[in-house]
């Protein structure tokens, strides 16, 4: 039993005292200091100089509209996305057969069929400040010889002969979109291998149409393949042989997997030490191309945990964005990289991690931001840094502590986190660990 006559007054306030002024410091303690970490976390400093500017962004992310038929599921789930879509993502693109439309455009000479590439170029225009982009991909089936031992035909290349016919339709597709200002020629050397000098003839072809009726359209090639490889010897006799025997171009194209083809079987930890390949080819092929450089394709790692997939994409376009990437388009966006889940049900279409990468990515680190001295004392966090935000990336499946100037935070395993530019100037750099 309890002895109540214990507690009289004079005892209770000299209980209760210590035990008020411990859990009123620990409150200012917590106040003063939110977000900090424990000391099992590894502490990352990193330093925002807003009196240096680093670089002004060209970077922009875009999307392809492959074979998912998105827009034909639950209206709530479809409405979401284009919602979400209209709020971050300017760029759309579509090839003018095989991927999501119908294969044959041009039955025959003369002939054409319409219906499905205008509802997918609708599409792009019902979205809410959407630029359309097409490629002219794949030709005819009229223009080619026919390949039993190709399953996919789109993977034969346009006979020599009907390559006036071939560049005659990418100008008729022009002229029926007069929106469309962006324009890619071919697809990976689909059916060229290593043929350049016949890619290029194709090309000039094209390219040459489409201006004499349309000169104020921007004209995009080679789209080379580069799978997960480096610059080669020969991509670099190839795009030479292409900038001086092209007709001309607007913007540099190509496309790669960090992983190359076919993806998988890479570790976390593999993927993300390789994010810095899209940022290595832009900046040779801009120094060789002395054009803005398009990544057609834009593919990071293949994995089902969305959160590395957020993670490992966002380092990705941070390197790309370094290294002056122009266009970075993801290839079928409810695939390869997951912006969004499945739209069949009224609760589909929700975005995912990744998608508020790219919106991050879009909305505070755009085209003509001014990007400032940003430092990270360790190789698994990236930072990117504007005068409004800052953009964090946590490489690392475990948790980190981030010193951002004299703000203290708490990162989870692969999180990317935006946060406020500190206005506060710069501090010294203390030696920490990783």
């Amino acid at each position: 039993m309890i002895n109540y006559k214990f507690f009289d007054i004079m005892n209770l306030k000299t209980v209760l005292r210590p035990l008020l002024w411990t859990t009123l410091s620990l409150l200012i303690i917590s106040w003063d200091r939110p977000d900090i970490g424990s000391g099992d976390t590894p502490q990352i400093t990193v330093t925002v100089d807003l009196s240096v500017l680093d670089m002004i962004s060209n970077f922009e992310i875009g999307v392809t509209h492959v074979h998912n038929q998105w827009d034909k599921g639950h209206p709530e789930a479809v409405a979401r996305v284009k919602s979400l879509l209209g709020e971050c993502i300017r760029f759309h693109n579509q090839h003018i057969t095989h991927w999501g439309v119908d294969n044959d455009l041009m039955p025959g000479p003369g002939q054409y069929e319409w219906k499905t590439l205008d509802h997918r170029m609708n599409l792009i225009r019902s979205i809410k400040n959407s630029v359309p982009v097409i490629t002219f991909c794949g030709a005819p089936a009229w223009m080619k010889d026919f390949d039993p031992k190709v399953k996919w035909q789109v993977e034969v290349r346009v006979r020599d002969e009907n390559v006036a016919d071939f560049a005659s339709l990418c100008k008729t597709v022009a002229l029926r979109y007069p929106d469309v200002k962006y324009f890619q020629v071919w697809n990976e050397f689909k059916g060229y291998g290593k043929d350049y000098i016949r890619l290029t003839n194709m090309y000039k072809a094209v390219y040459d149409s489409v201006k004499s009726e349309r000169p104020d359209v921007k004209i995009g090639g080679p789209y080379l393949n580069k799978g997960g490889r480096d610059v080669s010897d020969w991509d670099r006799e190839a795009v030479a042989y292409w900038l001086k025997n092209g007709s001309g171009a607007e913007f540099f194209t190509y496309d790669g997997w960090i992983e190359g083809w076919p993806p998988g079987g890479k570790t976390e930890e593999w993927m993300m030490g390789r994010t810095d390949f899209f940022g290595k080819l832009s900046k040779e092929y801009a120094a060789m191309s002395n054009l803005p450089v398009w990544i057609s394709e834009f593919y990071g790692g293949k994995n089902d945990n969305l959160e590395f997939t957020a993670a490992n994409y966002a380092s990705c376009y941070y390197h790309a964005l370094k290294n002056g990437t122009n266009v970075a388009l993801l290839w079928e966006p409810f695939s390869f990289g997951r912006l969004f889940s499945k739209t069949d049900s009224a609760n589909g279409g929700q975005p995912t991690p990744h998608y508020f990468v790219v919106k991050a990515f879009n909305t505070y680190f755009g085209p003509g931001t001014q990007l400032y001295k940003a430092e990270s004392s360790s190789g698994n966090l990236d930072v990117l840094a504007s005068r409004e935000k800052v953009l964090l990336i946590n490489k690392s499946p475990d948790p980190v502590t981030v010193a951002l100037n004299r703000k203290k935070l708490i990162l989870k395993g692969y999180e990317v986190r935006l946060e406020d530019t500190p206005r506060r100037k710069s501090v010294k750099r203390t030696k920490t660990s990783e």
